[in-house]
């Protein structure tokens, strides 16, 4: 493993002994110490409003299964179900979506209708 990797993993470590508040803080920061790598006073509070890997993915399938809809339609469901990320958000990222899913063969576009691929 290289030292970077390990570095990484003894930093990550840390942010969530930190945001957690678990037990071994100490001995991270000792292994950090030894290893000379420098460590930032102040964690930052995890945002509120991060990313739920694939989660938009899954609501823009489950909302095709009861047929095909346009991107407005299905940015609607995805700004109800995430209301912290804002409707112009929810727009893009369900166009982001869909785009990825196309390509994956997953949801076809007639017109301004998207739906599943049977």
């Amino acid at each position: 493993m290289q030292d970077k990797s390990i570095d990484g993993a003894l930093i990550a470590l840390r942010k969530s002994i930190i945001r957690g508040n678990l037990d071994g803080l100490a001995h991270v920061e000792a292994l950090l110490t030894i290893r000379c790598v420098p460590m930032p006073r102040v964690m930052p509070a995890k945002r509120p409003d991060a990313a739920l890997r694939g989660h938009i993915s899954r609501l823009v399938i489950d909302a095709l299964r009861g047929g095909p809809m346009t991107l407005r339609a299905l940015s609607d469901r995805v700004a109800e179900a995430r209301p912290e990320i804002g409707p112009r958000a929810a727009y893009i990222r369900t166009g982001q979506v869909l785009a990825r899913l196309k390509l994956a063969d997953k949801v076809r576009r007639n017109g301004r209708m998207w739906g599943l691929r049977l």
